[in-house]
């Protein structure tokens, strides 16, 4: 399993990234996860290798702008914000999305619609 994880701060992708890893290795499943910060990264490694999952955790309308500018098809996007923005994610045919606090419970429920 790959999964890109977009999200400027750093102590929320960090907790996104062990929970990802502590799911993933309970089910003996190997994972790979590359984490950015904006956009152009996203896009840029987006472009170099593709992922099973991307999961954007970035504030306000710069994780719609996300969202919305990749053309992904759907079932592969999670999408965190401090916006309720779950009407947008339901017409995108975004996976899971959820407001901010990122959580350990939150993201569990996230990779289980992946």
């Amino acid at each position: 399993m790959e999964l890109i994880i977009c999200d400027c701060d750093s102590r929320e992708c960090s907790l996104i990234e062990e929970t990802i890893h502590d799911y993933y290795r309970d089910r003996n499943i190997p994972c790979e996860i590359r984490c950015c910060g904006d956009w152009q990264e996203l896009s840029r490694q987006v472009k170099e290798k593709t992922a099973d999952a991307i999961i954007v955790a970035q504030d306000g309308v710069s994780g719609l702008d996300i969202i919305t500018g990749l053309k992904l098809p759907s079932g592969r996007l999670i999408w965190f914000s401090d916006l309720d923005f779950s009407l947008q994610a339901y017409r995108l045919c975004v996976s899971y999305f959820n407001r901010k606090p990122v959580s350990h419970e939150k993201i569990i429920q996230a990779l289980k619609h992946i």
